[in-house]
């Protein structure tokens, strides 16, 4: 539900490119050096490119909506059909969305939550049940508005969030923000700490299962040496978010540089 954000960006402004203030300058100079050549129709037929250069797509968001709003219209219809001798879409949304906000099973796994619920206090339950779910929300639309030019790297933030704060994270969730990673070589070439990042990532890769292996089978360690990779795993996650979007933005601010010179 996140990545509905950046596809609504794509839509409207297209694949990730420098913020339209840089195009706006950039033609305004070329404008201005070369006003004495131009004849009144041509500067007008320029005004109008400029303030149209990158104006957001409407029309193709409203029939991204559209679709899919019939598409879910016709998969929760043949759910129901399906579903109707077992409880229909109420039970089927209380096991699936239900039984990830909750967090009721508390199985180890690469994330957090399952220890921070397992020692804290019942009275408490709900209180930090609504904190952490709440706390991704109030990421989305500074992001949103602060990387709304690039989509497609605000679609890899968000999934290296999600991962991070989601209820039961498995590998499977850092392959998928992992892999965008390569499309943005160019502007975190020099994103500091990736030697750092890269020797953390092998380090839990490799010591996650063999702390799991010694406190559930062998019974020689306990929940901590288990708990200490997952912690170690989302503070690399962290580290890696922060250091991506500083680079990022940093690499606009150097274009903004570069343009103005």
């Amino acid at each position: 539900m996140i990545l509905i954000v950046p596809v609504i960006l794509l839509l409207g402004y297209g694949l990730d490119a420098p913020p339209s203030k840089l195009f706006l300058h950039k033609t305004s100079d070329a404008s201005s050096s070369g006003a004495l050549n131009q004849s009144p129709d041509n500067s007008g037929a320029s005004r109008l490119t400029d303030n149209t250069i990158h104006t957001f797509s409407w029309v193709q968001v409203f029939h991204f909506i559209l679709w899919v709003f019939i598409w879910l219209c016709y998969v929760l219809l043949l759910s129901s059909i399906s579903l109707k001798d077992v409880g229909g879409l109420s039970e089927m949304f209380r096991k699936t969305y239900g039984f990830i906000l909750t967090v009721e099973d508390l199985s180890p796994n690469i994330g957090v939550l399952w220890y921070f619920f397992a020692e804290v206090f019942d009275f408490f339950r709900n209180f930090f049940l609504i904190v952490f779910h709440v706390n991704i929300l109030f990421m989305i639309l500074p992001l949103a508005i602060r990387l709304k030019h690039r989509p497609c790297f605000l679609a890899f933030v968000y999934i290296a969030i999600s991962s991070m704060l989601k209820s039961y994270p498995s590998v499977g969730d850092s392959a998928l923000y992992l892999g965008l990673l390569a499309l943005f070589c160019n502007e975190l070439a020099d994103m500091h700490f990736s030697f750092f990042l890269f020797c953390g990532y092998i380090g839990v890769s490799l010591l996650s299962p063999v702390m799991h292996n010694l406190w559930i089978w062998r019974g020689t360690g306990n929940a901590n040496f288990y708990f200490a990779t997952g912690l170690a795993y989302a503070c690399l996650q962290t580290v890696l978010v922060v250091e991506s979007a500083s680079s990022m933005l940093k690499h606009d601010r150097m274009l903004r540089k570069l343009v103005k010179a």
